[in-house]
């Protein structure tokens, strides 16, 4: 599972939305965060649709779990909301989408390793769109709280974990946000790069 993205600068997101993909981004005064690792319960600004306009909100990421009040779920799995048992995501999948604009995401690899301090560490990858400056994940959203969907690996992410985030193209962005998705549930043919942190031990 995703648990940990980089944000990008707000300048840059700003950027992208309104100069490379044309959108009408309403101003917003509350401050956001900005250049840093993102990581369950901290807070980092999604696009959504609300009140009528596009807008960039301050969300944490995780929602409170039913069974756990300590404990937050961030990773929603796409296929759960064409399942006809219900589940806590299916009003945020029918009306509540956002994007998540990230620098990269990162995963866990599968394989373990011993560092020369005797201590053992899991390979490490980042992940981000090849084609654009920053990556665009799908998202939904509830009240206060953000979640990650994910989906079935494509070929580049199924060496490393068995799911990942529903990457979004730029020309995808509205069938995302307002539009039926089930094109999208498919991410075999979403291009991503890979590169493999250094362990720093």
């Amino acid at each position: 599972m995703c648990n940990q993205f980089k944000l990008p600068s707000l300048l840059n997101i700003k950027h992208y939305l309104v100069n490379d993909l044309n959108l009408p981004l309403a101003k917003t005064d509350t401050a956001l965060p900005e250049n840093q690792d993102v990581f369950p319960k901290q807070i980092a600004p999604v696009l959504l649709y609300q009140n009528n306009k596009l807008q960039l909100s301050p969300k944490s990421w995780g929602y409170p779990s039913p069974v756990d009040n300590k404990k937050v779920l961030f990773n929603a799995r796409v296929e759960r909301f064409y399942q006809q048992k219900p589940s806590m995501w299916d009003k945020s999948f029918a009306k509540q989408r956002c994007l998540i604009i990230a620098d990269k995401f990162f995963e866990y690899g599968k394989k373990t390793y011993q560092a020369a301090n005797n201590r053992k560490y899991h390979e490490r990858y980042s992940f981000q769109d090849p084609d654009n400056p920053l990556t665009l994940i799908a998202g939904i959203y509830d009240e206060q709280h953000f979640a990650m969907v994910t989906t079935e690996p494509n070929s580049v992410m199924t060496p490393v974990h068995n799911r990942m985030p529903l990457v979004v193209r730029p020309e995808e962005l509205r069938q995302w946000l307002f539009q039926n998705f089930t094109k999208l549930v498919d991410r075999s043919n979403v291009p991503l790069s890979a590169k493999k942190i250094p362990n720093k031990n």
